[in-house]
């Protein structure tokens, strides 16, 4: 009894031998394997009359597997390895674009009545750089408004551009023939600029200009603006 059996399935069998009997000998029951036919997959249990019939070769070994539901494959080729078993590929983790928070846009502020649209902007637009400073915010003073509007007119009418009028002399000057009062005041005139954000701009960027917006002894302010040539005045007072 030293035949060997070689098989080929799926992985490759090793067959444990315990003593035989003789032909004669009962088959033992199932349950008292002598012995086991096992594999990567799983384990076949013989009896000893089905393990003495194998082993002298009475019973084809493929037809016994095939009966016993085992599938029987070819030998692999020498060399040749088994195709590597490849998992899909996990499905990419797409992560939400993170949200993009937008500053909300300025809320636009109505003008108050008597000042053009781009007067009202430059207040605005001072009093945004006054309170940069911890400064308290201008107010608008409708008559002291309507004197800056014709200090503006009156530059563009002359074709001057300076302080002092040659229709109303110094700014001090016109507001009293205006009969605007005060306790300090001052002026800041421009020309050439065509937005209200430039030409407040161009005033902080100017030390005197700068000043008068920024000093803390001025409680009101009145804007002239002329589209015409792009004229503009600011007069402060402080009451």
């Amino acid at each position: 009894m030293n035949k060997k059996v070689l098989v080929s399935l799926a992985a490759s069998l090793t067959l444990f031998a315990s003593p035989f009997a003789n032909k004669t000998e009962a088959a033992a029951p199932v349950s008292q394997p002598t012995v086991k036919v096992q594999c990567k997959t799983g384990t076949i249990v013989l009896s000893k009359e089905m393990s003495y019939q194998l082993m002298q070769g009475n019973v084809d070994w493929q037809t016994f597997l095939k009966n016993y539901g085992w599938t029987v494959q070819q030998p692999a080729k020498p060399g040749t390895q088994p195709a590597p078993t490849t998992k899909p590929a996990p499905a990419p983790t797409t992560k939400p674009a993170p949200e993009t928070t937008k500053p909300a846009p300025a809320p636009s502020t109505k003008p108050t009545a008597g000042l053009k649209a781009f007067e009202q902007q430059v207040v605005d637009l001072t009093n945004q750089e006054r309170q940069k400073a911890g400064l308290s915010a201008l107010k608008i003073d409708s008559q002291l408004s309507s004197v800056a509007r014709k200090k503006s007119e009156d530059m563009l009418a002359k074709n001057y551009f300076s302080h002092t009028s040659p229709t109303y002399g110094s700014p001090f000057d016109m507001m009293k023939q205006f009969g605007v009062t005060y306790r300090t005041a001052g002026e800041n005139i421009a020309k050439g600029q065509r937005t209200p954000a430039e030409v407040v701009k161009a005033w902080m960027e100017s030390p005197g200009h700068r000043a008068n917006i920024l000093n803390k002894d001025y409680t009101h302010i009145g804007v002239g603006y002329v589209e015409n040539g792009n004229i503009w005045t600011q007069m402060f007072i402080g009451k």
